[in-house]
C-alpha cells in the first residue's frame, strides 16, 4: 500500500485544462466553470488497482463504453457511483500520470514496459482512451450548460494524429539477431506445444530454422518510403547512436544495435531521409534509460551524423523508469519522448492517446517535456501473438478505431527491418498504412 497526495490546487486543475486543451481550442472556461467537485483528501493507493464503469447521462452516452466510463474504485466510491459527483480532473490526473503504476515502480522497481509483470491488473485499464473520452464527455456537458453552439463554444475537435515510427535496430544480420530472433520463435513454439496448439507450435519451430540459416538483407529504407510516397505520409526514424567498440561485453553485444551512424553509407542515408521530409530521432542505448552521460554522447553522435539538433527520442526495447527516464531526457537536450507503451502488448498504457508533459518525481511540478505514447508495434500483432492475416487486420482496426474516435494522439513502431523477407512483415505496414490514409 503506498500514500499518494495528489495535488489538488488551482495550478494543477489549470495544469489539466492546458494538457487537454486540444478539445477546446477557443479557451477553457466554459469547463473550468463546471460543476465538478474538487477532492482535497489522502487516499491510498491499492495495488494492483481495482477500477469500475460510472454510467453516464443518455446524452453523453456517445463518449461511454458500453454507457460508461472506467474510473478507479475509490473514484467510484466517494462519488458513491453518481457521474456528477465525480472529480473528472482527479481522475484524468490518475490516469494520464500513471499515479498506480508509478506506485508499484516505488515498491517493486521499474516494469521497463513489460505488462505481464503487473500481474492481476485490470487490462481494461489499457484498452480504451479513457482520458480523451472524459475530456469529450466534460466538452459535451460544458455545451449543455451554456447552450451555446458546441463549434462557436468550444473550438472544432481536434483532427488526429498518429505518428508512424521506425526504430532502427539493425541494418544487416548480424549473430546476435539470429540468435535472439531464433530464440524468440523457439519459446513460442514450445509455448504454443505445450497449449497443444501443434499447428502453430510446428510452424514456429521452423520459423526458427530458417531465421537462423537464412541470409537477408536489411537496408529496407526505399521500400519503407515508396510505401510511405504512394500513401502519401511522412515518418520518423530512431537511430542507435553508441560508440561501436571490439570489445562491447556481451550484454552490449546482445542487446544493442551493432551499426555505426558515422558509416558513410548510413550517415548519407540519414541525411537524405531528412531531405526527403522524415524525422530523425535517437534510439538510446539498452542501458540508457536513467544515464544522462550515456544519452548525451549519443545524442551528440547522431547530430554529427545528421548534421542538425535531434530533440526526439525512444528509448531502446522500451526500457523505461518513471522516476529516472523522462527527467533523464530532458537534462540530455531532448524535448519529446514516444516510450510510453508496453513491449508485449498493444494499450493504451496511461489510459490515454493524448501527447503531455509528465510530471516530476514527487508530483510537485511538471516537465518543460513532452511525452507522446506508443500504442500499436508490429511485434504485439506478429511476435506476442499468432494472428492470421484477418485477425492481425482486425488488432490494427480495433486501435486505429479507437485513437481516431477519441480525435487522439498516438505512434506506432513498425521496425525497419521487419520489412525484409526474414520476418516479411511488409505487407501488414501496406495494410496499416491503407487504414489511415
Amino acid at each position: 500500500m503506498t500514500v499518494l497526495e495528489p495535488q489538488k490546487t488551482a495550478n494543477e486543475r489549470s495544469s489539466l485544462l492546458k494538457a487537454l486543451g486540444r478539445y477546446w481550442p477557443n479557451g477553457s472556461e466554459a469547463v473550468a466553470a463546471l460543476p465538478i467537485v474538487a477532492w482535497e483528501m489522502q487516499r491510498t493507493e491499492s495495488l494492483p488497482p481495482a477500477c469500475e464503469s460510472i454510467a453516464l447521462p443518455e446524452w453523453a452516452e456517445e463518449m461511454s463504453v458500453d454507457g460508461g466510463l472506467l474510473i478507479p474504485r475509490w473514484a467510484f466510491l466517494l462519488a458513491e457511483g453518481e457521474w456528477a459527483k465525480v472529480d473528472w480532473f482527479a481522475v484524468c490526473f490518475w490516469y494520464l500520470h500513471n499515479l498506480a503504476e508509478r506506485a508499484y515502480e516505488d515498491a517493486n522497481g521499474p516494469i521497463h514496459s513489460y505488462a505481464f509483470r503487473l500481474k492481476g491488473w485490470d487490462s481494461r485499464l489499457w484498452e480504451r482512451a479513457w482520458v480523451n473520452r472524459i475530456a469529450l464527455f466534460l466538452r459535451r456537458w460544458a455545451v449543455r450548460e451554456s447552450g451555446k453552439d458546441e463549434d462557436e463554444l468550444l473550438g472544432p475537435l481536434p483532427e488526429t494524429e498518429i505518428v508512424l515510427t521506425h526504430d532502427v535496430d539493425a541494418i544487416e544480420k548480424t549473430l546476435a539477431i539470429r540468435l535472439k530472433q531464433t530464440a524468440f520463435h523457439g519459446f513460442n513454439a514450445i509455448r504454443f506445444l505445450c497449449c497443444f496448439r501443434l499447428g502453430q507450435s510446428f510452424q514456429r519451430a521452423f520459423r526458427a530454422f530458417h531465421f537462423l540459416l537464412s541470409r537477408e538483407n536489411y537496408w529496407c529504407f526505399d521500400q519503407i518510403l515508396e510505401l510511405e510516397r504512394k500513401h502519401g505520409v511522412k515518418s520518423r526514424f530512431h537511430f542507435y547512436a553508441g560508440k561501436i567498440a571490439r570489445s562491447r561485453g556481451l550484454k552490449k553485444w546482445l542487446m544493442d544495435p551493432a551499426y555505426d551512424v558515422h558509416e558513410k553509407r548510413l550517415s548519407e542515408q540519414i541525411v537524405d531521409l531528412r531531405k526527403k521530409k522524415c524525422e530523425v530521432g535517437l534510439h538510446q542505448s539498452f542501458d540508457a534509460w536513467s544515464d544522462r552521460d550515456y544519452m548525451r554522447e549519443e545524442k551528440r553522435n547522431l547530430e554529427q551524423a545528421l548534421g542538425e539538433e535531434v530533440t526526439t527520442c525512444r528509448q531502446h526495447w522500451l526500457r523505461f523508469s518513471f522516476r529516472d527516464t523522462w527527467k533523464t531526457q530532458q537534462e540530455a537536450g531532448f524535448r519529446q519522448d514516444a516510450t510510453l507503451g508496453f513491449n508485449d502488448r498493444s494499450a493504451f498504457r496511461n489510459g490515454a492517446a493524448l501527447a503531455f508533459n509528465p510530471i516530476n518525481v514527487g508530483y510537485e511540478n511538471q516537465l518543460n517535456f513532452v511525452a507522446f505514447p506508443m500504442v500499436l508495434m508490429d511485434s504485439h500483432i506478429y511476435d506476442y501473438h499468432s494472428f492470421q492475416a484477418e485477425e492481425r487486420n482486425r488488432e490494427m482496426s480495433r486501435w486505429l478505431d479507437e485513437i481516431k474516435a477519441v480525435r487522439g494522439q498516438a505512434t506506432i513502431i513498425w521496425h525497419q527491418r521487419v520489412m525484409s523477407e526474414d520476418y516479411g512483415w511488409a505487407e501488414g505496414y501496406e495494410e496499416l498504412l491503407s487504414k489511415l490514409t
